[in-house]
Protein backbone atom coordinates (compact mmCIF):
# COMPACT_ATOMS: atom_id res chain seq x y z
CA UNK A 1 0.00 0.00 0.00
CA UNK A 2 1.08 3.34 -1.00
CA UNK A 3 0.16 7.15 0.52
CA UNK A 4 1.14 9.86 0.47
CA UNK A 5 1.38 12.44 3.17
CA UNK A 6 0.86 15.78 2.45
CA UNK A 7 2.70 18.69 4.01
CA UNK A 8 0.35 21.63 5.82
CA UNK A 9 0.63 25.10 5.13
CA UNK A 10 -0.82 27.79 7.58
CA UNK A 11 -2.66 30.52 6.57
CA UNK A 12 -3.53 32.47 9.30
CA UNK A 13 -1.83 31.69 12.65
CA UNK A 14 -2.64 33.22 16.00
CA UNK A 15 -1.57 32.40 19.66
CA UNK A 16 -4.47 32.75 22.17
CA UNK A 17 -3.02 31.44 25.59
CA UNK A 18 -0.26 29.40 27.33
CA UNK A 19 -2.00 26.41 29.10
CA UNK A 20 -1.54 24.59 32.69
CA UNK A 21 -0.08 21.82 30.87
CA UNK A 22 2.66 23.73 29.05
CA UNK A 23 0.76 24.04 25.49
CA UNK A 24 -0.97 26.49 23.79
CA UNK A 25 -3.92 27.51 22.60
CA UNK A 26 -3.89 28.18 18.71
CA UNK A 27 -6.57 29.39 16.32
CA UNK A 28 -5.05 28.46 12.72
CA UNK A 29 -6.50 28.38 9.36
CA UNK A 30 -4.48 24.88 8.19
CA UNK A 31 -4.42 24.40 4.44
CA UNK A 32 -3.00 20.79 3.01
CA UNK A 33 -0.62 21.41 -0.23
CA UNK A 34 0.35 18.78 -2.85
CA UNK A 35 4.35 18.79 -1.74
CA UNK A 36 3.94 15.00 -0.04
CA UNK A 37 6.36 12.06 1.49
CA UNK A 38 5.51 8.63 -0.08
CA UNK A 39 4.91 6.22 2.31
CA UNK A 40 4.94 2.34 1.06
CA UNK A 41 3.88 -0.18 3.74
CA UNK A 42 3.55 -4.04 3.62
CA UNK A 43 2.86 -6.51 6.07
CA UNK A 44 5.41 -8.44 7.66
CA UNK A 45 5.48 -11.68 9.91
CA UNK A 46 5.36 -11.36 13.99
CA UNK A 47 4.25 -7.94 15.31
CA UNK A 48 5.67 -4.23 15.26
CA UNK A 49 6.67 -1.81 12.81
CA UNK A 50 9.98 -1.92 10.45
CA UNK A 51 10.96 1.57 9.20
CA UNK A 52 13.41 2.29 5.95
CA UNK A 53 14.33 5.59 5.29
CA UNK A 54 17.35 7.34 3.08
CA UNK A 55 19.52 7.03 6.06
CA UNK A 56 19.32 10.38 7.09
CA UNK A 57 16.13 9.77 9.92
CA UNK A 58 15.83 8.03 13.02
CA UNK A 59 14.38 4.70 12.37
CA UNK A 60 13.54 4.30 16.56
CA UNK A 61 10.25 5.29 18.90
CA UNK A 62 11.62 9.43 18.03
CA UNK A 63 10.41 9.02 14.64
CA UNK A 64 6.55 9.73 14.09
CA UNK A 65 5.63 6.60 12.19
CA UNK A 66 7.34 4.75 14.72
CA UNK A 67 4.89 6.57 17.38
CA UNK A 68 1.78 6.41 15.45
CA UNK A 69 2.19 2.92 14.85
CA UNK A 70 3.21 2.21 18.81
CA UNK A 71 0.01 4.11 19.49
CA UNK A 72 -2.08 2.55 17.22
CA UNK A 73 -1.41 -1.04 18.53
CA UNK A 74 -1.57 -0.06 21.74
CA UNK A 75 -5.12 1.43 21.07
CA UNK A 76 -6.29 -2.09 19.24
CA UNK A 77 -4.33 -4.77 21.65
CA UNK A 78 -3.35 -6.28 18.77
CA UNK A 79 0.14 -5.49 17.07
CA UNK A 80 0.98 -7.55 13.79
CA UNK A 81 3.56 -6.99 11.35
CA UNK A 82 4.47 -3.87 9.34
CA UNK A 83 7.11 -2.72 7.39
CA UNK A 84 7.51 0.77 6.40
CA UNK A 85 9.52 3.09 3.18
CA UNK A 86 9.52 6.70 3.42
CA UNK A 87 10.58 8.46 0.79
CA UNK A 88 11.60 11.84 2.20
CA UNK A 89 10.38 15.05 0.40
CA UNK A 90 8.80 17.49 2.90
CA UNK A 91 11.79 19.53 4.57
CA UNK A 92 11.99 18.64 8.59
CA UNK A 93 11.92 21.35 11.35
CA UNK A 94 10.10 23.76 8.27
CA UNK A 95 6.84 24.70 9.69
CA UNK A 96 5.03 22.00 7.21
CA UNK A 97 3.85 19.55 9.27
CA UNK A 98 5.96 16.77 7.74
CA UNK A 99 6.42 14.64 10.88
CA UNK A 100 3.04 14.99 11.61
CA UNK A 101 1.81 13.84 7.67
CA UNK A 102 3.79 10.84 8.10
CA UNK A 103 2.34 9.70 11.11
CA UNK A 104 -1.08 10.52 10.13
CA UNK A 105 -0.64 8.30 7.01
CA UNK A 106 0.90 5.60 9.00
CA UNK A 107 -2.57 5.36 11.16
CA UNK A 108 -4.65 5.60 8.14
CA UNK A 109 -2.73 2.87 6.37
CA UNK A 110 -3.08 0.59 9.71
CA UNK A 111 -6.23 1.28 9.70
CA UNK A 112 -6.92 0.12 6.41
CA UNK A 113 -4.92 -3.33 6.49
CA UNK A 114 -7.02 -3.46 9.98
CA UNK A 115 -9.91 -3.68 8.22
CA UNK A 116 -10.96 -0.23 9.01
CA UNK A 117 -11.57 -0.66 12.56
CA UNK A 118 -11.71 3.17 13.39
CA UNK A 119 -13.63 5.55 12.33
CA UNK A 120 -11.89 8.78 11.45
CA UNK A 121 -12.68 10.74 14.69
CA UNK A 122 -11.45 8.05 16.76
CA UNK A 123 -8.29 8.05 14.20
CA UNK A 124 -8.05 11.48 15.37
CA UNK A 125 -8.40 10.64 18.77
CA UNK A 126 -5.28 8.16 18.53
CA UNK A 127 -3.20 10.89 16.65
CA UNK A 128 -3.98 13.88 18.64
CA UNK A 129 -2.08 11.83 21.47
CA UNK A 130 1.07 11.61 18.59
CA UNK A 131 1.27 15.26 18.03
CA UNK A 132 -0.76 18.04 18.14
CA UNK A 133 -1.39 18.52 13.86
CA UNK A 134 -1.74 14.94 13.11
CA UNK A 135 -5.36 15.15 13.88
CA UNK A 136 -5.12 17.42 10.73
CA UNK A 137 -2.92 15.49 8.67
CA UNK A 138 -5.85 12.96 8.47
CA UNK A 139 -8.67 14.43 8.09
CA UNK A 140 -6.80 17.20 5.20
CA UNK A 141 -8.04 20.00 3.15
CA UNK A 142 -8.79 23.30 4.67
CA UNK A 143 -9.52 23.32 8.51
CA UNK A 144 -9.87 26.26 11.05
CA UNK A 145 -8.53 24.78 14.09
CA UNK A 146 -8.64 25.57 17.76
CA UNK A 147 -7.26 24.34 20.65
CA UNK A 148 -4.22 22.69 19.95
CA UNK A 149 -5.30 21.88 16.72
CA UNK A 150 -7.39 19.38 17.77
CA UNK A 151 -10.42 20.89 17.20
CA UNK A 152 -11.76 21.16 13.88
CA UNK A 153 -14.08 22.73 11.38
CA UNK A 154 -14.12 22.50 7.74
CA UNK A 155 -14.24 25.60 5.58
CA UNK A 156 -14.83 26.30 1.51
CA UNK A 157 -11.11 27.62 0.22
CA UNK A 158 -11.97 29.07 -3.22
CA UNK A 159 -8.81 30.75 -3.62
CA UNK A 160 -6.74 29.78 -6.78
CA UNK A 161 -3.05 29.94 -7.70
CA UNK A 162 0.11 28.31 -7.51
CA UNK A 163 2.05 28.10 -4.29
CA UNK A 164 6.13 28.59 -4.05
CA UNK A 165 7.04 27.15 -0.68
CA UNK A 166 10.77 28.19 0.31
CA UNK A 167 12.92 27.61 3.31
CA UNK A 168 16.77 28.56 3.35
CA UNK A 169 19.41 27.89 6.01
CA UNK A 170 18.67 26.39 9.44
CA UNK A 171 15.47 25.61 10.17
CA UNK A 172 13.81 26.66 13.89
CA UNK A 173 12.62 24.43 17.15
CA UNK A 174 9.23 24.91 17.55
CA UNK A 175 9.92 24.86 21.27
CA UNK A 176 11.92 27.68 20.76
CA UNK A 177 10.05 29.35 18.69
CA UNK A 178 7.26 29.10 21.69
CA UNK A 179 9.83 29.82 24.12
CA UNK A 180 10.41 33.61 22.44
CA UNK A 181 6.62 34.23 22.13
CA UNK A 182 5.83 33.52 26.00
CA UNK A 183 8.87 35.64 26.19
CA UNK A 184 7.40 39.01 24.44
CA UNK A 185 3.87 38.21 25.39
CA UNK A 186 4.65 37.87 29.27
CA UNK A 187 3.45 34.08 28.76
CA UNK A 188 0.16 34.98 27.52
CA UNK A 189 -0.89 36.18 31.14
CA UNK A 190 -3.21 38.55 29.92
CA UNK A 191 -4.15 36.21 27.03
CA UNK A 192 -3.19 36.57 22.85
CA UNK A 193 -4.77 38.64 20.82
CA UNK A 194 -8.46 37.92 20.55
CA UNK A 195 -8.00 35.92 17.25
CA UNK A 196 -11.24 35.93 14.64
CA UNK A 197 -10.36 35.45 11.10
CA UNK A 198 -13.80 35.69 9.63
CA UNK A 199 -12.68 38.36 7.02
CA UNK A 200 -9.91 35.73 5.27
CA UNK A 201 -12.68 32.61 5.75
CA UNK A 202 -14.93 35.35 4.08
CA UNK A 203 -12.68 36.11 1.41
CA UNK A 204 -11.47 32.26 1.21
CA UNK A 205 -15.30 31.34 0.75
CA UNK A 206 -15.52 33.84 -2.26
CA UNK A 207 -12.15 32.88 -3.36
CA UNK A 208 -11.20 36.81 -3.76
CA UNK A 209 -7.83 37.17 -3.16
CA UNK A 210 -7.81 40.71 -3.08
CA UNK A 211 -9.98 40.67 0.07
CA UNK A 212 -7.43 37.82 1.47
CA UNK A 213 -4.33 39.31 1.44
CA UNK A 214 -4.03 41.18 3.99
CA UNK A 215 -6.11 39.09 6.62
CA UNK A 216 -3.16 36.08 5.91
CA UNK A 217 -0.88 36.30 9.39
CA UNK A 218 1.35 34.15 11.92
CA UNK A 219 2.15 35.64 15.09
CA UNK A 220 5.43 33.58 14.95
CA UNK A 221 6.91 35.55 12.54
CA UNK A 222 7.09 38.70 14.75
CA UNK A 223 9.75 36.13 16.66
CA UNK A 224 11.29 33.81 14.36
CA UNK A 225 12.23 36.55 11.19
CA UNK A 226 14.73 38.06 14.26
CA UNK A 227 16.29 34.63 14.70
CA UNK A 228 16.12 33.58 10.80
CA UNK A 229 16.75 37.05 9.14
CA UNK A 230 16.71 34.84 6.06
CA UNK A 231 12.49 34.54 6.62
CA UNK A 232 12.12 38.01 5.55
CA UNK A 233 14.52 37.93 2.50
CA UNK A 234 12.88 35.05 0.89
CA UNK A 235 9.10 36.78 1.56
CA UNK A 236 10.31 39.63 0.17
CA UNK A 237 11.98 38.37 -2.88
CA UNK A 238 8.55 36.46 -3.34
CA UNK A 239 7.18 39.84 -3.18
CA UNK A 240 8.95 41.25 -5.57
CA UNK A 241 8.77 38.36 -8.35
CA UNK A 242 4.78 38.81 -8.42
CA UNK A 243 3.51 37.00 -4.93
CA UNK A 244 0.09 38.52 -4.58
CA UNK A 245 0.93 37.02 -0.89
CA UNK A 246 3.79 35.64 1.64
CA UNK A 247 3.82 34.36 4.84
CA UNK A 248 5.85 32.34 6.82
CA UNK A 249 4.19 28.81 7.58
CA UNK A 250 4.05 27.31 11.35
CA UNK A 251 6.78 28.13 13.64
CA UNK A 252 8.66 28.42 10.51
CA UNK A 253 11.35 29.13 8.53
CA UNK A 254 9.50 27.87 5.51
CA UNK A 255 7.84 30.48 3.84
CA UNK A 256 5.09 30.07 1.17
CA UNK A 257 3.80 32.48 -1.39
CA UNK A 258 0.90 32.27 -3.95
CA UNK A 259 1.07 33.60 -7.83
CA UNK A 260 -1.18 33.90 -10.18
CA UNK A 261 -0.02 31.13 -13.07
CA UNK A 262 3.13 28.93 -13.11
CA UNK A 263 5.09 30.91 -15.21
CA UNK A 264 5.33 33.69 -12.38
CA UNK A 265 6.29 30.98 -9.99
CA UNK A 266 8.62 28.84 -11.80
CA UNK A 267 10.41 32.13 -12.21
CA UNK A 268 10.25 33.04 -8.04
CA UNK A 269 11.42 29.69 -7.87
CA UNK A 270 14.58 30.63 -10.17
CA UNK A 271 15.52 33.41 -8.27
CA UNK A 272 15.30 31.81 -4.82
CA UNK A 273 17.76 28.57 -5.84
CA UNK A 274 19.87 31.64 -6.59
CA UNK A 275 20.40 32.73 -3.16
CA UNK A 276 20.84 28.88 -2.26
CA UNK A 277 16.98 28.39 -0.74
CA UNK A 278 15.35 24.89 -1.27
CA UNK A 279 12.44 25.69 -3.52
CA UNK A 280 8.91 23.49 -4.21
CA UNK A 281 6.70 24.65 -6.32
CA UNK A 282 2.85 22.99 -5.56
CA UNK A 283 -0.82 23.42 -5.04
CA UNK A 284 -3.67 23.90 -2.58
CA UNK A 285 -5.38 20.43 -2.68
Amino acid sequence: MELKAYAKINLYLDVTAKRQDGYHDLVTVMQSVSLADTLTFSRTAGEGIVLHTDGALPTDDSNLICRAANAYFARTGKPFGISVDLEKRIPMQAGLGGGSADAAATLKALNQMDGNRFSVQELCEIGAAVGADVPFCIVGGTQLCRGIGEVMESVPNRLTGTLVIAIGREGVSTPVAFKELDRKYDDFKHGGRKACPSALLKAMQTGDITAATPQFMNLFEEVVCVMRPFVGEIRNLMLKNGAVAAMMSGSGPSVWGLFENEQQAEAAQQELQAIGARVFVCHFI
